[in-house]
């Protein structure tokens, strides 16, 4: 058992653990923050991590190489398949986005940590004379309304777990560099069409970021506390779909293999 920095990937998954109508599993948040177990990655976060390395050339030291997914291989045929191809183009997208704009790059995966809250930013940048952020999303969810990953425009104002990100980084930049209310950019790439591209640039107002310093940073600090010297008290909640999409889902002993009785009071 390690206490875990307060990361935004923490924050999410507290926020999960705490609702009602999520009611997230407590034996996976120990094992990904407490225990700090590997989680294998998907498909689509291993096409994610493609796309952001092609884009930036940069990638976690800890992790291994992005590879790209192959077709016909051995033959006379080989290629890249098709989401990989779609990578690619995206990631040039991504340079040109930055060199039309003037983007002036600073640095690419750069690790913040302040009292034992963290953040590793994609990218820091100067643009229009100021210091900003840059987050990069490749997603297939570009103009989703009704997920709440999705990244329709004027849907993101309702998806308080999206923009927990600009709160924490922003907070983190204030605390660190000294500069209130860093502008912070998504720029979102659909994972289906490399022409579908967007630059969202979010108005934080002051007090979230107060609110999240006095209240929602104080009250996680108090969480991991308890959750490091009481792990039981983070229980497994098996939900058979949850359970089959954990990635700890072959070494859990409280998954659930097939579908549990639900109950309705009426």
């Amino acid at each position: 058992m390690q206490k875990p920095n307060i990361s935004q990937s923490l924050l999410k998954a507290y926020v999960d653990f705490f609702d009602d109508n999520v009611k997230g599993c407590g034996i996976q948040l120990r094992k990904q923050f407490f225990e700090k177990i590997p989680m294998p990655q998907s498909d689509v976060q291993k096409l994610g991590v493609y796309f952001e390395y092609m884009a930036t050339g940069y990638r976690n030291m800890r992790d291994p190489m992005p590879e790209p997914e192959m077709v016909y291989k051995g033959t006379a045929k080989e290629r890249l398949a098709a989401d990989y191809e779609r990578a690619n183009l995206s990631a040039l997208k991504f340079k040109e986005i930055i060199e039309k704009h003037g983007i002036k790059v600073i640095s690419y995966g750069e690790y913040f940590i302040h009292d034992g809250v963290s953040m590793i930013t994609d990218v820091i940048a100067e643009w229009n004379g100021e210091l900003c952020i840059i987050d990069m999303k490749y997603t297939s969810l570009f103009d989703d309304k009704f997920n709440e990953y999705g990244w329709h425009t004027e849907s993101l104002v309702y998806k308080s777990k999206l923009l927990l990100q600009p709160i924490h980084y922003k907070y983190l930049f204030r605390k660190i560099k000294g500069i209130e209310n860093v502008p912070f950019y998504f720029f979102i790439f659909s994972s289906k069409d490399p022409e579908k591209v967007k630059i969202i640039r979010t108005n934080i107002q002051e007090e979230h970021i107060n609110l999240h310093e006095q209240v929602t940073v104080e009250k996680m600090k108090k969480y991991v506390n308890f959750h490091y010297n009481n792990p039981e008290k983070l229980e497994p909640r098996p939900s058979y779909l949850r359970c089959k999409e954990c990635p700890y889902f072959d070494s859990c002993e409280f998954r659930a293999e097939v579908p549990l009785i639900e109950e309705v009071y009426y």
